[in-house]
This record gives C-alpha cells, sequence and structure tokens, in this order.
C-alpha cells in the first residue's frame, strides 16, 4: 500500500501536525529519504514523538518504516506527477475498473426495495447523497435522505428488510454511523456502502460495497482538495445500469404477453 493511500486510510484519526509532517513530506520526497526522525521533527517544528506518533497513526510500526515506503513510493513514481496528471490518471483508472463491476445484485436490491434510503457522514458525503437522490428521481425512484445522526433513530425503527439503504462515507470508520449499520444488519436491511478507503469496517457489514478512489491534490492556498468526480461517475453507472434492467424487464414482459396471446 502507498503512504498516500495510507493517509487516506487513517485521515480521520490525523490532526493539524500530522497533516502538516505529511505535506512536507508530500513536497520533499526525495529530500525526506535520508533525513533522521531529529531533522524532520526539526525541518517541520514539532517533536520526534510527533513524527513517531504520525507513523503510527497510519499503522506504522515507526519512522524505520514510514522510510522504507516513502523509498519504494520514490522507486516506483520516478517522476512526480502534477495535480492535473494525477486527477486525469485517477478518473480514467476508475473508469475501467466500475465498468468492469458487476452491478447485478446492487441494481436488483435498488429496484425490488419497498423504500430506499440514503445517508452521508460529512459534508462531501452528503453533496453525494443529494445526488442520488437527484439522479434516481429521474427514474422514479424515491431515495428518503437521512439529513443526520440523530435522525437515524426514528428512521431505524422504520426500515425493514424490504427496504435499501445507501451509505456514504469517506474512511468507513466512524463509529456512529458503524453503530447505526449494526442495527440495521440486524434487522436484515440491505446496505450499499460508497467509501473512499479499501478494506474498511463499514464495507465488510454492508451486503455491497464500493470503493471510490479520490485524488487528494496538496492545496498551498488552502485545505486539500478532494475530486469528486468519481462519485459521480459511480452514480451514473449504478443509474444507466438500473435504466438498462428495467428495459431488459419491460422487453421480456412484452415478449411473455405476445407468447400468452398466441
Amino acid at each position: 500500500m502507498r503512504l498516500e493511500e495510507l493517509v487516506n486510510k487513517n485521515y480521520n484519526q490525523l490532526n493539524e501536525n500530522d497533516l502538516y509532517i505529511w505535506q512536507y513530506i508530500s513536497a520533499h520526497r526525495k529530500e525526506c529519504e535520508k533525513l533522521s526522525i531529529d531533522d524532520l521533527a526539526l525541518r517541520c517544528h514539532v517533536s520526534r514523538t510527533t513524527i513517531m506518533r504520525f507513523a503510527q497513526r497510519l499503522g506504522l510500526k515507526g519512522y524505520t518504516e514510514l522510510k522504507v515506503y516513502l523509498r519504494i513510493d520514490n522507486q516506483n513514481h520516478q517522476h512526480q506527477q502534477t495535480g492535473l496528471e494525477l486527477v486525469y490518471r485517477t478518473y480514467h483508472e476508475y473508469m475501467d475498473i466500475i465498468k468492469k463491476k458487476d452491478l447485478t445484485h446492487v441494481i436488483e436490491m435498488i429496484a425490488q426495495s419497498e423504500n430506499a434510503y440514503v445517508y452521508g457522514t460529512g459534508s462531501i458525503q452528503n453533496n453525494v447523497a443529494a445526488e442520488i437522490k437527484r439522479s434516481f428521481l429521474e427514474v422514479g425512484k424515491l431515495f428518503f435522505t437521512i439529513q443526520s445522526m440523530n435522525e437515524t433513530y426514528a428512521f431505524e425503527s422504520m426500515m425493514t428488510s424490504n427496504d435499501v439503504i445507501i451509505m456514504i462515507s469517506y474512511s468507513g470508520e466512524n463509529q456512529q454511523l458503524l453503530d447505526f449499520a449494526k442495527k440495521l444488519k440486524t434487522k436484515s436491511v440491505p446496505i450499499i456502502a460508497i467509501t473512499a478507503t479499501k478494506d474498511n469496517t463499514l464495507s465488510h457489514i454492508a451486503s455491497e460495497s464500493f470503493y471510490v478512489d479520490v485524488p487528494n491534490i496538496l492545496n498551498p492556498l488552502g485545505p486539500r482538495h478532494e475530486g469528486l468526480v468519481n462519485y459521480f461517475i459511480l452514480i451514473d453507472f449504478i443509474l444507466v445500469k438500473y435504466i438498462d434492467y428495467y428495459e431488459r424487464k419491460m422487453n421480456n414482459d412484452n415478449r411473455r404477453t405476445r407468447e400468452l396471446s398466441l
């Protein structure tokens, strides 16, 4: 796993100092290969203990293992990509991945549900939830939006195994969301998870899960930039597959009707 993937996977665990350390390492990759922990701490204006804790929050044993990952990353990416190249590659590769994914079960879960719900944890995830609701209104499928964690208690009592819910989370490790998902699972409510990290707890709880590759661009003018296009690519693929599903179903129904009339 690349360092960027470790940072994304554990992003919610990182504090301001951790993000600054990562920003410095990202901007001075080759140079940091040769820095001691004390040298890096001095350049980041933090203590050596803070550097150690940063490495441990990424799931690494310590600074030595962090440098090993960095050296491997640098060998694999000798020519550092510009932000534009990273965004283009990420979107292009994701389209190939999602095109090959079998969406049959997901489409059937949505199509056959009595009620459909969508819930996102965070501002970006809320925007994605709103786009899912807007897109499926085009095909006459209403998604009820859960606006906040405070509302989950009311929806939890209403939902049954005949419904479906799409849960959108960056890390898939939000504890309140996981508690909600576990309660729904005990009621056999189908769950579709959409996360920006691989191999997370929510994806293991869910009936079906999607990983969305989100390009993260360091931004010297403010917070890091997270590309959102792959979320909307995923929604478009699901929606078009949903339309295809009903087109085939209608054609089969019409054929059976003709056969019975003969």
